[in-house]
């Protein structure tokens, strides 16, 4: 009935703002006999901000409630254990006259924890205000090994064994930090499929010596290179997809290098 979603902001001049969105199904409130506008976050029925907003493009129609987040704000948030933790409730106003009552009362109690350490980071990677450590990052498919030429798929598709160019940047990092590459991965599909269907460009044990690594860890920009190949389960079709999908981390520059010695020390033991 009740999903709840963390969206990262930044303001200029301010310390990067978390607002909280809440969807509540519609219809559960109009079944309960009550119009979207009686709702309000914590029982502030005469505050405008604390009211939802119906949305009927989405099925099942929702209505919407904002809290924004941050540290010069409390907004019924505490900080415990290194991790930031927002309570609140949204209900409508107890039918309390009388000493029965066929009305139901509507009262949604959520409580939401989030790692302080995550806070921190998009907050301090960025070198200036303009968005969050996820709008800095852009990840790139070249024909070519000096990066210049961006992939242009012709129709008929790509020829096996064509070597294409990934390249993962963040273009607004500060130089605290470099771009490590945990692990990147393959689908058939843009959904992140479950495991068995993933192929593993340079991690894992069963992998194929077509991929190369060429700048990982040591800069804001990591790159990588692999060979066009088909998913088996397409073949019945005239073209594979391939979907790129990559886990990355940000480190220090001294800790990506001892991230990646560890790393380099498991692979040869294997």
């Amino acid at each position: 009935v009740v999903r709840i979603y963390l969206i990262l902001l930044s303001t200029p001049g301010s310390f990067s703002t978390y607002k909280i969105t809440l969807d509540i199904n519609l219809c559960t409130v109009q079944w309960a006999g009550f119009n979207a506008t009686e709702l309000a976050l914590n029982g502030q029925y005469s505050n405008t901000a604390c009211q939802g907003s119906v949305d009927t493009s989405v099925d099942p129609p929702v209505v919407h409630f904002q809290l924004p987040v941050n540290q010069s704000q409390d907004n019924s948030s505490a900080y415990m254990n290194h991790n930031l933790i927002v309570t609140g409730y949204i209900n409508t106003p107890r039918s309390d006259q009388g000493l029965i009552s066929y009305s139901t009362d509507l009262y949604y109690h959520f409580s939401c924890r989030y790692p302080l350490y995550h806070m921190f980071l998009f907050s301090v990677a960025t070198s200036n205000n303009n968005g969050t450590f996820i709008d800095s990052l852009k990840m790139s498919v070249f024909n070519d090994s000096n990066y210049n030429y961006p992939l242009v798929v012709p129709p008929p598709g790509l020829e096996l064994r064509t070597k294409l160019y990934v390249e993962v940047k963040a273009d607004n990092l500060t130089q605290n930090f470099n771009l490590l590459l945990d692990r990147c991965f393959a689908t058939p599909t843009p959904y992140n499929m479950p495991q068995s269907v993933q192929y593993d460009f340079f991690t894992g044990c069963d992998i194929a010596n077509r991929t190369t690594v060429t700048s990982n860890g040591v800069s804001t920009v990591a790159r990588f290179n692999f060979e066009a190949f088909r998913f088996v389960q397409h073949h019945d079709q005239a073209k594979s997809s391939i979907y790129v999908h990559c886990m990355l981390r940000l480190c220090e520059p001294s800790k990506c290098q001892q991230i990646q010695v560890i790393s380099s020390k498991l692979k040869s033991q294997e």
